[in-house]
């Protein structure tokens, strides 16, 4: 992580920079140590080859930038084998139909098959083996392709029996290249398929790009795991989430959903959602694109360059980054808001822009940047900031007097009662008589 000059701890790229994206705190969900089910095996070279062509071996491409594997990386990879030198551990997810998923060696498995299975690069920056350079695989001597195709890897392959959470948890704690994967490079790896392509075509969009005025780094996924933050909630609702908090397993059921749509079979639901009481709101992939293209052009065209920060326009304040559970409760609000509704609100954006300052810095304990930071995974936490939010634009479509309405946010002990009464035409009357009634006293 990195902090801007506010101490805000961002998320980190691919070149550990800023990612343009707050880091959330939040504590990991706990899971059962007993339950890790993980097999060591010696894994020939011809087996990984089997695999490829079979497609019984998953591994998807993480674009990490600048740190995505050339020809030269590839190459030097290929030199090892020849030069019979270990590779480092292989870590796979196993699946009921014993294929693997890679999460831990993607680089690595996709040299191998671009240089041994597909022929896809020739030789190059090789280090000792300089006489090689320039040869595919085919061109190399023999005792150099028997050297590779009878090469043997290490490969820990994590069991079925274990439950997704658990897998997600291991793979947490790897390190690849220097970088731990982060939440959703896991995801992409495990539940990689029409989600993980959706994504990527979302975050790329140039509405999602002028909304976050290009300040999002995808390098380590970041941009996509605020697109799927948008998709779990808009498609599942809010009141879906989960009471046990747990937000990477919300969040990763969501991905596997997408990939079920539009048939989504209730036998294929109950086994990624393990509770009766869902709701699918919405099943059709182009239609989700609509509705985020929907959300991308409102929320700039209400909050500009400001577009889903705690700073908003005109308060004086430095432009935060992107915080995450903001850009996931507008962006769903936004795009599901009736048309006349949003032209109303766009002509009292000052007053909205007011009222949502004070609310995140005015209220005390019980203002909104804790349901927006500390407790945004909490259950509580990420039901409050739906109804603060909405409260927020109701009252800031009201005829009351603005400082009235800032001064109830900053008097009263809960954020979501001041509002209330805000858009209680007789009780903010009386309220402000009374709170004011107290001040003149003292």
């Amino acid at each position: 992580m990195t902090k801007d000059k506010n101490n805000v701890q961002e998320e980190l790229a691919a070149d550990g920079g800023k990612a343009g994206v707050e880091l959330e705190e939040y504590a990991p969900y706990p899971f059962d140590a007993e339950k890790i089910s993980i097999t060591d095996k010696r894994v020939p070279m011809e087996t990984v080859i089997r695999r490829l062509k079979q497609k019984t071996i998953s591994a998807p491409e993480i674009q990490r930038g600048e740190g995505l594997w050339g020809d030269d990386q590839q190459s030097r990879l290929i030199e090892s084998l020849m030069l019979k030198i270990p590779v480092p551990l292989f870590y796979v997810a196993e699946d009921e139909n014993v294929s693997w998923k890679v999460v831990d060696g993607l680089q690595r498995i996709t040299a191998i098959r671009r240089y041994v299975l597909n022929h896809e690069f020739k030789l190059v920056g090789l280090e000792f083996m300089r006489e090689l350079e320039g040869k595919t695989f085919e061109q190399l001597p023999n005792k150099f392709q028997t050297r590779i195709l009878e090469t043997e890897f290490q490969f820990a392959i994590i069991n079925p029996s274990t439950p997704q959470n658990v897998q997600r948890n291991v793979f947490k704690r790897l390190n690849t290249g220097g970088l731990p994967l982060t939440a959703q490079e896991i995801r992409h790896a495990l539940y990689y398929g029409p989600s993980a392509l959706l994504l990527k075509e979302m975050a790329e969009s140039k509405e999602f790009i002028k909304a976050t005025t290009g300040s999002v780094n995808d390098s380590r996924m970041v941009g996509r795991e605020l697109v799927l933050r948008f998709l779990a909630f808009l498609i599942r609702g809010v009141k879906s989430y989960p009471k046990n908090e747990d937000m990477d397993a919300f969040l990763s059921e969501t991905m596997q959903l997408i990939n079920i749509m539009p048939d989504l079979p209730k036998k294929e639901i109950n086994k990624i959602v393990k509770s009766e009481n869902y709701l699918i709101k919405y099943n059709d992939h182009n239609q989700l694109k609509e509705f985020f293209k929907i959300a991308m052009s409102r929320a700039h065209k209400l909050f500009g360059s400001y577009a889903f920060r705690k700073a908003l326009p005109g308060q004086n304040r430095y432009r935060t980054p992107i915080n995450k559970s903001l850009f996931e409760t507008w962006s769903v609000l936004l795009c599901e808001m009736d048309v006349d509704i949003f032209n109303k609100l766009i002509k009292n954006k000052n007053r909205l822009f007011a009222l949502a300052e004070a609310s995140t810095y005015l209220a005390g304990n019980d203002d909104l940047s804790r349901f927006i930071s500390r407790d945004s995974h909490k259950y509580v936490g990420v039901q409050t900031r739906y109804k603060i939010i909405d409260k927020i634009i109701k009252a800031s479509l009201t005829d009351s007097n603005i400082e009235d309405m800032k001064y109830i946010i900053g008097h009263s002990r809960r954020l979501d009662d001041s509002l209330e009464t805000i858009n209680n035409q007789t009780k903010l009357k009386k309220e402000i008589q009374e709170l004011k009634g107290i001040r003149d006293d003292n």
